[in-house]
């Protein structure tokens, strides 16, 4: 495949990407406001453009085995946490864009809180160890086993968590 058609390929799938999410937020907007319709028809949108996501996805990357995919995930998160993350933090200190700095901080602990999870993940993958994890839905820290009474990233409480299986 050509390099401008990897590009285009990366273009849609972040264009699509950005569309599912915006259209679920719209959802939920839609869903606030009384019109149950329009939220439904937002999701179903939302969903077509997560199809769209996946299949430019499929063309650009190889999916691995789990071995090599909790390596890779562990490099990426890695990466955006140590190089990334402290770039865009270097620039929103600059700009004084306080809460640029907070949503990056938070992103940034937890970016590096995902890649313990998967070298602890890489670690245990021949035992049987179980877990149930817990998603912050405010700030995308990541617990396994208990579900903290506060998160520890950004203090939001225990109700904000979600349980992942």
């Amino acid at each position: 495949m050509s390099d401008k058609t990897m590009e285009n390929l990366g273009q849609a799938f972040v264009g699509e990407a950005k569309a599912y999410f915006r259209l679920l937020a719209f959802a939920n907007r839609a869903e606030e406001e009384g019109y149950p319709q329009v939220a439904s028809l937002f999701r179903a949108i939302a969903m077509a453009e997560s199809v769209h996501a996946k299949n430019h996805f499929a063309l650009m990357e190889r999916v691995g085995t789990t071995e090599e995919n909790l390596k890779l995930s562990f490099e990426k998160e890695t990466f955006v946490n140590e190089v990334a993350y402290p770039e865009l933090l270097r620039q929103a200190w600059a700009a004084e864009n306080k809460q640029a700095i907070w949503a990056f901080t938070k992103a940034r602990n937890a970016e590096e809180r995902h890649a313990k999870l998967y070298k602890l993940a890489l670690s245990e993958m021949v035992s049987d160890r179980r877990t149930v994890y817990y998603v912050c839905s405010n700030c995308g820290w990541v617990e396994d086993g208990v579900r903290p009474e506060i998160c520890p990233n950004c203090q939001s409480p225990s109700e904000l968590y979600r349980e992942v299986k």
